[in-house]
């Protein structure tokens, strides 16, 4: 093990405000008969790979890998007003951006000590929360998400794999016992208030494909999944707002992710009327812009279906796919 690189790197790291953990580039084969139920079940969202050994196997990314670093950052501002249709995430400087800033910052250390090393943020299809909690970063609730004792569940992970030797290695027993203590959620004890406040009742079966913010990143909706999206434009954050363990935890040092001025008030019109230019100028800054303008406005007319004179009120003439949506909440007059 390389004892002077990892020290570096923990010295460095404490420095960030991030939080941080090692574990041994290896495949995670304890996931394997999990993966495969589930996408036997077809509970995979169209943005998880259907091959298992792409979502298993490191080494795909790094052929000499000996060790992944999971880095967790956090978003949560204080003071922050948060525009309640979208997912706190969503309304800062794109995290992809902010996170992988970091991720660079930590891994010039393992250049300069002449190892290989891979960046990721969102671009891999490794499973990067079971990655953050064998790393010790925090503990896998019922809702799936990853809780950190001091920040809560409102971190964004990141990962370098790298062929520095920073880890120690376990038996095949050890992670197995790993995988399936997670399901005793022994730090949510009996709480279950995610399972119940969630809106679409997902995470009973956890069948996230029904997952208001699963459904509000569709390109395509079937009728029987608008009643879903449950009033969102983009992502939701209902199982986080209601877990106990988010309750006074720290609130994110990093400006970068306050919420952008133009988010913070705007209406549901100006949504559906924004142009491309508009899209470009404050959108594109944002997370959310990764799925498109269209996305965010189909969102916006499918949460005031039930508004007549908001509906009466859009010229939608150039725009067939929506002017399709705004005469079917009319026509169809969606009387609740």
């Amino acid at each position: 093990m390389d004892n002077e690189l990892r020290k570096t790197l923990i010295d460095y790291m404490n420095s960030l405000d991030v939080l941080y953990g090692f574990t041994e580039c290896r495949k995670f084969i304890e996931l394997y008969d999990y993966l495969k139920i589930k996408s036997d079940r077809r509970y995979l969202t169209e943005f998880e790979s259907l091959d298992i050994e792409d979502r298993i196997n490191p080494f795909l990314y790094l052929e000499n890998g000996e060790t992944i670093i999971s880095i967790a950052v956090p978003y949560y501002r204080e003071n922050s007003s948060y525009n309640q249709m979208f997912s706190k995430y969503t309304q800062g400087e794109d995290y992809h951006k902010v996170v992988l800033s970091y991720l660079e910052k930590i891994s010039h250390f393992i250049e300069l000590s002449g190892y290989e090393y891979r960046l990721f943020c969102d671009t891999n299809n490794l499973p990067e929360r079971y990655i953050a909690y064998l790393c010790g970063i925090g503990h896998i609730g019922r809702n799936s998400m990853v809780y950190t004792s001091k920040y809560g569940s409102y971190v964004f992970l990141g990962e370098i794999i790298t062929n520095a030797k920073l880890s120690m290695k376990n038996s095949c027993e050890y992670y197995e016992k790993k995988f399936n203590d997670i399901g005793l959620f022994e730090k949510c004890g009996i709480c279950n208030k995610c399972l119940h406040r969630c809106p679409n009742k997902v995470l009973f079966d956890k069948n996230f494909r029904c997952c208001v913010s699963n459904l509000t990143q569709q390109k395509k909706l079937g009728l029987h999944d608008i009643e879903g999206l449950n009033g969102m434009i983009f992502g939701c954050d209902i199982c986080q707002d209601k877990c106990p363990k988010n309750k006074n935890v720290e609130y994110s040092s990093i400006d970068r992710f306050d919420a952008l001025e133009f988010i913070k008030n705007i209406s549901d019109e100006d949504i559906v009327n924004m142009n491309n230019s508009f899209f470009k100028k404050n959108f594109k800054k944002v997370a959310c812009s990764w799925r498109g303008k269209k996305i965010l406005q189909r969102n916006s007319l499918i949460k005031n279906r039930y508004n007549k004179d908001f509906l009466c009120r859009l010229s939608l003439e150039n725009n067939d796919e929506l002017n399709n949506y705004k005469n079917l909440f009319l026509d169809n007059n969606f009387e609740e």
